[in-house]
């Protein structure tokens, strides 16, 4: 009864605590909810990169170059707000006004038509144009998307010009060979003239470029609360856990663990007791974090038994270690560094701030060296994926493991210290 005691005391010691509630409930709630909705959002098909600034400087003496302009500006992609042009497109006299205005952060690219654009594709001995593409160094994502479109326009142009060479050099060599094409040629330009302004008319509305992305295979959607609360509820649990046992050197700091160790209870007892509030609390955290994620955010935890049987784990795995610091640490203070850099560092590697899945495959191995990682993938794998509860019996069984093993070093550090 004595351990159960300390166990209650420590417990309701710390749900009075108005700053330990803060840190326990409401910032695991508040910062997975800015993390889901920060990196949410996205998952409807949609682009969430458009109207990207592009500088254009149209030199061309010809037609072509206000066309290739105008392909580039009609560009739509589908976004959250509806149909937005992928490129905001700003038409300059001046190639250095545009190069300044990518030096400054004004555009993330400029593109610049020479003026031989349309000789260049119209005329078989004129030299080949240079069309130059100016990106914006600091930017990451949009001069790729830039580079890419700019060179498939520009391969849709020599394509075109190509083929109406070939279609030109062709017709020379008939009518070479039958001199009576010649008068039918010389109308075909206007024929092909008069076609062409009769498809506009009927057709103008569907001659703007629009980009088409389809996905083969059935694509999984991810849902980031279920990603991001059950991992802020990892990672703040895991600090609530170390300073729960850290607790046992500020009481022998402040003096009462000394005073307690002469009364008739067992140091073992009294150990059990402080660890035991530590579980508790864990246990209480994890129940409110569950409960009021699912009632006000609508995160689906997965299996009930499931997440009771993790939780538990994960508690028994994080207390251990905590107890272990806190059992070789020289006194609080030190633990409470040592405590604070391990839980950063399992957190980044356990995958709290960022999924895993698409690391290095060396750095996907020491993650899962962390507790971390077996307790966010064992939640993930309810949540997200919707398994059962044998789907994360591994995880549990390593968690348990883990706390077993930092537990018996943790008692044989505390026996040690209490009997010195």
């Amino acid at each position: 009864m004595k351990p159960l005691t300390l166990a209650l005391k420590d417990t309701l010691t710390r749900f009075r605590d108005r700053n330990a509630l803060l840190y326990m409930l409401a910032a695991p709630l508040m910062i997975g909810l800015i993390m889901g909705a920060a990196f949410g959002g996205q998952n409807d098909g949609s682009s969430p990169i458009y109207a990207i600034p592009v500088a254009v400087v149209n030199a061309d003496e010809g037609d072509l170059g206000q066309t290739f302009a105008d392909i580039l500006s009609d560009i739509l992609v589908e976004t959250a707000e509806g149909e937005q042009p992928l490129f905001a497109v700003t038409a300059l006299d001046a190639l250095e006004t545009a190069r300044a205005g990518v030096e400054n952060g004004d555009f993330r690219g400029a593109v610049y038509l020479p003026s031989d654009f349309s000789a260049a594709l119209s005329l078989p001995e004129a030299p080949a144009a240079r069309i130059e593409l100016y990106t914006d160094p600091t930017a990451t994502i949009s001069p790729p998307i830039l580079r890419s479109v700019v060179f498939r326009i520009a391969q849709g142009f020599e394509s075109a010009a190509l083929g109406g060479r070939l279609a030109a050099t062709q017709a020379a060599a008939a009518v070479r060979e039958n001199p009576q094409l010649a008068a039918a040629l010389a109308q075909l330009p206007q024929a092909l003239a008069q076609a062409q302004t009769e498809f506009a008319a009927a057709q103008g509305a569907e001659t703007r470029i629009r980009l088409h992305s389809e996905t083969v295979g059935a694509a999984q959607e991810f849902d980031i609360m279920g990603y991001f609360m059950p991992s802020m509820a990892i990672f703040f649990l895991t600090f609530a856990m170390f300073a729960g046992t850290r607790s046992i050197l500020e009481e022998e700091k402040q003096g009462t663990l000394p005073r307690l160790l002469t009364t008739p209870t067992r140091p073992s007892e009294i150990l059990l007791g402080k660890i035991g509030g530590t579980l508790l609390t864990g246990l209480l955290q994890m129940a409110v974090l569950v409960l009021v994620s699912a009632l006000l955010f609508g995160v689906d935890w997965g299996a009930p038994l499931g997440v009771a049987l993790l939780t538990l784990a994960t508690i028994v795995a994080s207390a251990g270690l905590g107890a272990l610091v806190a059992a070789f640490a020289r006194d609080d203070n030190q633990a409470g560094i040592f405590g604070t850099l391990l839980v950063l560092v399992f957190a980044i590697l356990g995958g709290n701030f960022l999924p895993m899945k698409d690391v290095p495959p060396w750095l996907n191995a020491i993650s899962k060296a962390t507790l971390n990682r077996w307790a966010l993938d064992g939640f993930t794998a309810l949540s997200l994926d919707g398994l059962p509860l044998s789907a994360i019996l591994p995880n549990v069984a390593v968690l348990f493991a883990l706390g077993a093993v930092f537990f018996v070093l943790a008692l044989l550090g505390f026996r040690r210290r209490f009997t010195r």
